[in-house]
């Protein structure tokens, strides 16, 4: 692997750790501050953003990552677009979300009603637009620029607006806003990629949307793996503070995977432009291919270090009183070995096959979540049948992800 390339990664992993770690500490935080009621609140309100974000990203994210590294003269005008058209997106869903926000509320089990859910609405509307930042920036490979905006947005911002506010509402809006500015700094300071002699039509706006569409019932399935735990067990057992353990279990899942996830950003904009030069790059295809393996077996070493220390990791984060946690957190964690597989994966697939393929694959994992989780609940309770329908998903879906990498890898040798 080029030193470049390991380089980019160990940084980026640095930031999205410090990231994940003031994620933890607000657990602690909102867990000390509003007991197992405002814990609850909180990760539902957490659940719903990851929910609905993909849906409203409309496959940006991912498409930047993809089309941006070939747009060398066009770049920084690709980015600001794609900011326009999402802020456009979020500005529409949340004026109509605001109206039916009681209702809303009743359906989530949230305190507050309507004033809850524009708090909600806000950290949404933020969260995506500092996505789109973020993910022009990976994409036009402004490694420094990128992980500002990450520990700005998602770390630095977070705990300031913490430490400003008492209320978990006003806690979100500060979040919301904060981010949001972080993503029009970052959109403005996109520059376009290096320019090469290859000539190679430069994608615009409307191949960007167009990909990204078809992207997006996959960039939807994919955070549902992870939200649909609480939410499902939100909606079957409202008022009760077993929602906020599933969110803390699949939270620790989140905290695995990461490290695999940043091989996206890090490696798809450079094998956009790898994989279109005609030199054959064999020891690249070789590396692709053992990544999922080596993915899985670097993830069971954390999976089983919070298996055995779940008890000690509950009661430091959380509290005492949440002790009914422990459990569910040992069951539900072992789906970060299988999730990591497809994450190692990840940067192949989105880079060699059609979005369709894709979106298909995680929409077919999802509905196996859906189903064992369904049947789960006939012998389980719902805590315990929502993260058996996680790790049925996650098994499938990382063992495809493998296989169809491997198969794209030597398709694409052809």
């Amino acid at each position: 692997m080029p030193a470049a390339v390991r380089r980019d990664y160990v940084a980026t992993l640095v930031v999205q750790n410090f990231v994940l770690a003031v994620g933890l500490l607000l657990f602690h935080l909102v867990a000390r501050r509003g007991s197992v009621d405002g814990f609850t609140f909180y990760q539902i309100a957490r659940s719903a953003v990851s929910t609905l974000q993909p849906a409203l990203l409309l496959g940006l994210g991912v498409g930047l990552y993809r089309y941006l590294p070939r747009a060398e003269h066009t770049g920084r005008r690709l980015a600001r677009h794609a900011l326009y058209i999402e802020a456009a997106a979020v500005t529409a869903v949340t004026l109509a979300a605001i109206a039916a926000g009681d209702d809303i509320a009743a359906v989530l089990g949230l305190p507050g009603g309507q004033s809850a859910v524009t708090a909600v609405l806000i950290m949404l509307a933020g969260n995506c637009l500092c996505t789109v930042s973020l993910a022009a920036l990976r994409g036009s490979q402004q490694v420094i620029d990128s992980n500002l905006a990450l520990g700005l947005g998602f770390g630095l911002i977070p705990l300031f607006a913490f430490a400003l506010t008492e209320k978990i509402e006003d806690f979100l809006v500060f979040q919301g806003i904060g981010a949001a500015l972080v993503g029009v700094w970052g959109t403005l300071v996109v520059r376009p990629a290096p320019v090469t002699a290859a000539a190679v039509p430069e994608p615009g706006i409307k191949t960007l949307i167009a990909y990204g569409v078809r992207r997006m019932p996959g960039e939807l399935a994919l955070p549902a793996l992870y939200t649909v735990p609480t939410l499902a067990v939100a909606v079957t057992m409202p008022g009760s503070g077993e929602a906020g353990y599933v969110g803390f279990t699949t939270s620790a899942v989140t905290l695995i995977c990461s490290m695999f996830a940043m091989l996206t950003p890090v490696l798809m904009p450079r094998l956009s432009r790898l994989f279109q030069r005609p030199e054959e790059q064999g020891g690249v295809r070789q590396l692709l291919a053992t990544l999922p393996l080596l993915a899985a077996v670097a993830a069971a070493v954390p999976a089983i270090v919070i298996m055995l220390f779940a008890p000690a990791m509950t009661r430091g984060f959380l509290g005492p009183e949440f002790s009914a946690a422990v459990p569910v957190l040992r069951l539900g964690v072992l789906a970060s070995i299988p999730l990591a597989m497809f994450y190692a994966a990840r940067p192949t697939l989105d880079t060699l096959l059609d979005a369709k393929v894709m979106s298909r694959l995680l929409l077919a994992c999802l509905g196996v979540e859906l189903a064992a989780t369904g049947i789960g609940t006939l012998f389980f309770t719902p805590p315990y049948a929502a993260m058996l329908g996680l790790l049925a998903a996650a098994v499938t879906l990382g063992l495809n992800a493998a296989g169809l990498s491997t198969y794209a890898l030597r398709q694409q040798r052809r």
